[in-house]
């Protein structure tokens, strides 16, 4: 089979982001070509002319250079999946698209409103050379942002204000979510918020999974996806406090009523929570072996153990765009 073009890839991605069916768009364009003749497009049958270039831009309210291949650069994405989860090239190729059509849209909206919010790394120094290391970023990034020794009420929130873009639209199955950089200089992550995917305490621990990615220089000896794992579970949730919380650095046993009292409170799966006490030997890998065997491998969704009760969704760019329909 034929690998599409880029402008083939950026074309079918542009007008999926759009909503648009080919029809649709077709008629956008006042039919200077026809439904046809846009299939012929994303199959990587025919080119546009210049003319037709145009058009396609304005209809998708994306730059002409973003059809082309060109406009915002994005890095190869990383990516938070499931075991056994591959993507192939022509996936890849989709999102890296996908990411580079949201990132100009976000980038040009930022432009009109005046309102670019500069990023900075402040782990930038730190070299990860541990899983030790990872808990000491952890809590280090939490003093730098002012995080205090609670929970934080909104991860996706926190990370806008700080200038990474956050993006919510499905992904492929498989792939809970990704991170970036646009242009080398600016942060992009990607998640995935539809119920039926994620909870919403999987969503923030994901995005603080990505978060590890982007900020943490991470020794090429050690599995990145574990240090992200670590640095997550820290930063959600601070050792410290952790201790504290449970009466103690030693306890014989947890309670399903006081472990779903913290899951909610810091918006952390039980799961975590309990790998977390197992790990900083607060219980023994017996009682940790009889959570897993008893309650949590017989209810792995989590289901009447509570939730997070603040929501997890990106709301600058909603923002933003609602100056443009100020009255």
């Amino acid at each position: 089979m034929k690998e599409k073009s880029p402008f083939s890839v950026r074309l079918i991605e542009a007008r999926r982001i759009a909503g648009l069916s080919l029809s649709d768009l077709a008629e956008r364009m006042n039919h200077i070509v026809s439904r046809q003749c846009l299939s012929f497009y994303e199959q990587g049958r025919m080119q546009p002319k210049p003319r037709t270039l145009r058009a396609l831009a304005y209809a998708l309210d994306i730059s002409e250079a973003y059809l082309r291949g060109g406009s915002v650069s994005i890095n190869r994405p990383m990516l938070r999946s499931s075991a056994g989860s591959k993507l192939t090239e022509e996936q890849f190729a989709s999102i890296e698209s996908a990411l580079a059509y949201q990132a100009e849209q976000y980038l040009q909206l930022e432009l009109r409103h005046q309102a670019l919010t500069p990023f900075v790394n402040p782990l930038d120094h730190f070299l990860i050379d541990s899983l030790s290391a990872a808990v000491q970023a952890a809590d280090q990034l939490r003093e730098m942002w002012n995080c205090g020794d609670g929970p934080i009420p909104s991860v996706i929130r926190l990370l806008e204000r700080k200038g990474i873009k956050v993006f919510d639209a499905p992904l492929p199955e498989g792939v809970m979510g990704l991170s970036t950089w646009t242009n080398d200089n600016q942060p992009l992550i990607w998640v995935d918020s539809r119920t039926e995917r994620s909870t919403i305490e999987r969503l923030r621990f994901t995005v603080a999974h990505e978060l590890g990615h982007l900020l943490l220089r991470i020794a090429p000896e050690l599995d990145h996806e574990r240090v992200c794992n670590q640095f997550a579970g820290v930063f959600l949730f601070p050792h410290q406090t952790l201790i504290e919380e449970l009466g103690g650095s030693h306890r014989d046993s947890l309670t399903l009523t006081e472990v779903i009292d913290l899951h909610q409170a810091y918006g952390i799966s039980v799961a975590a929570l309990v790998h977390t006490a197992k790990d900083l030997g607060i219980i023994s890998i017996e009682h940790y072996n009889w959570w897993f065997d008893e309650l949590i491998n017989k209810n792995k969704k989590e289901e009447s153990w509570g939730s997070y009760p603040i929501p997890e969704r990106p709301t600058r760019q909603l923002r933003l765009l609602s100056r443009d329909n100020k009255r």
